[in-house]
């Protein structure tokens, strides 16, 4: 009898340590989109320096989130967890992974090279609204993964929250990018490209925090199977 209790309170204990791992991930995107917004901000105001130096603490949160997802990965392959929890779990983290990937290629679209201004002007209003949505997501986020310790079925209900924030960037980037055709004649080709960039880049940021709730999904529907 106490023999199988310990092996029950290891299981969980290895769990809890999996999941706490995961959550380092998520309160890292957090910091990471935090970030990303003040790099627009700067890049808006044009103080470019402070925007390139906002760029390098974004690629050292994403080094350090594929660090951790090194960890998770070998922890994931490494215990003796169901194969379908295996599975849930790396479509999470890869997912989560993705979603910082996309931060640093918005940060490394919008900084690469100083857009043009005028476009700036034209798009910052709705770009910021965007940037917004993206920090509402991502401190949903956070709570959808911490949740997983205490209660699987009120992440699930987070990440609707979180599904449902992605449709409205879905309605942002449609009206960026009807803004961009618009205005595409005042503007070179090189900076039309590097705005649609941006767009796509941001819109990936959410497209992958929405794969991260539909993995939550997955996770609920295995732990009750």
């Amino acid at each position: 009898m106490n023999d199988s209790f310990l092996v029950i309170k290891l299981t969980l204990n290895k769990e809890q340590i999996l999941f706490s791992k995961v959550l380092q991930i998520a309160e890292n995107i957090r910091e990471g989109t935090n970030r990303l917004t003040s790099l627009y901000e700067n890049v808006f105001r044009r103080n470019y320096n402070d925007a390139l130096a906002e760029m390098v603490k974004i690629k050292g949160i994403y080094e350090r989130i594929g660090l951790i997802r090194e960890e998770v990965v070998s922890m994931i392959y490494g215990e003796a967890f169901l194969p379908d929890f295996k599975e849930s779990m790396m479509m999470l983290t890869q997912s989560l992974y993705e979603t910082m990937k996309a931060i640093k290629d918005s940060g490394r679209a919008i900084s690469s090279r100083r857009p043009d201004e005028k476009l700036c002007t034209a798009l910052q209003s709705n770009i910021m609204i965007y940037l917004s949505t993206i920090n509402d997501a991502s401190e949903k986020l956070v709570t959808m993964i911490s949740l997983l310790q205490k209660d699987v079925g009120e992440a699930v209900k987070i990440g609707k929250e979180i599904q449902l924030l992605e449709r409205n960037g879905d309605d942002i980037k449609d009206s960026l990018i009807q803004r961009l055709y618009e205005i595409e004649k005042d503007s070179d080709i090189i900076s039309i490209l590097q705005m649609k960039d941006v767009i796509i880049f941001l819109d990936d940021i959410l497209d992958s925090m929405e794969e991260s709730s539909l993995s939550i999904e997955t996770l609920y529907a295995t732990l009750k199977a």
